[in-house]
């Protein structure tokens, strides 16, 4: 594993209470300068690596399928690398996630690189926690670009309120999932709330239930993005519902059964951090 010079992310960010209503009343929040431009520039060649790791070489992007065509996925990479471990451990991060979520602790869910390759399709409309065998609704995304996102291409759109629905029964990322929910924001009259182009260190947070969906890349650079997932320290996993929990039950929270507190050792407690 490589190391990395740049100072740890252990300096906080302050939470604002707008940042905090937003996201209780919306079920998302923009919370700007998360990191600075010199903090994403140090720490993105690891996550780079670290995805090519795990995504050496993807199948073209015209034999995919809509899902394939959204980005390429590329998971967990703080078990790959040091750095990588670094930036998705940061107390900065974490501490944002409790304090929007209104918890005294958060663990790891794990993380995810998103990388929306040129030419790149829309990523359809969804449900996060569909995917997710656990006992709460205490959950929370991290969105953050490591290059600058134009307006060409733009940040996500949310269904703003959407996260006081539960489960809609869209089951995947698909035509079919996005057809389901275009139908409900419709009928509801769910507002839609999108930050526009965003630079890199800025961040978005979006609760686990939240509908949201992202736009095509009509660019000549790819829209790279790191996500972290968060949920409420005690929570327990639950029976899988669907095959997609399933596999998050042996991938994401390995070594905890159905009943148990997901306290494993991938979900790590993040907030308050780790006593090393």
């Amino acid at each position: 594993m490589k190391s990395i010079s740049s100072a740890p992310l252990d300096s906080l960010v302050a939470t604002t209470a707008t940042a905090v209503d937003e996201f209780r009343e919306l079920g998302h929040a923009h919370v700007p300068g998360v990191c600075s431009r010199d903090e994403v520039a140090s720490y993105r060649p690891f996550i780079s690596d670290a995805a090519q790791q795990r995504n050496p070489e993807p199948p073209p992007l015209e034999t995919r399928d809509t899902y394939g065509k959204a980005f390429v996925q590329s998971t967990n990479l703080w078990r790959l690398d040091d750095a990588v471990k670094a930036f998705v451990w940061a107390p900065r991060f974490a501490r944002l996630a409790a304090d929007l979520l209104g918890v005294p602790g958060v663990r790891l869910y794990h993380d995810q690189a998103l990388f929306k390759e040129v030419g790149g399709g829309p990523t359809p409309w969804h449900q996060d926690q569909v995917y997710w065998p656990l006992d709460t609704d205490r959950t929370i995304t991290m969105w953050m670009p490591l290059v600058d996102v134009p307006d060409e291409v733009g940040s996500m759109t949310f269904a703003s309120g959407s996260h006081r629905l539960g489960d809609i029964g869209a089951f995947d990322i698909s035509d079919a999932s996005d057809a389901t929910v275009e139908d409900l924001v419709t009928a509801r009259g769910l507002p839609l709330q999108t930050y526009g182009g965003m630079p890199a260190g800025d961040a978005t947070f979006h609760a686990g239930w939240t509908l949201h969906r992202a736009d095509a890349n009509p660019t000549t650079t790819n829209r790279e993005v790191f996500t972290v997932i968060w949920y409420a320290d005690g929570a327990r996993a639950t029976e899988p519902r669907n095959l997609y929990q399933q596999w998050d039950l042996h991938m994401w929270l390995k070594g905890t059964a159905p009943g148990e507190i997901a306290d494993g050792p991938r979900n790590p407690r993040l907030w308050p951090p780790p006593v090393t």
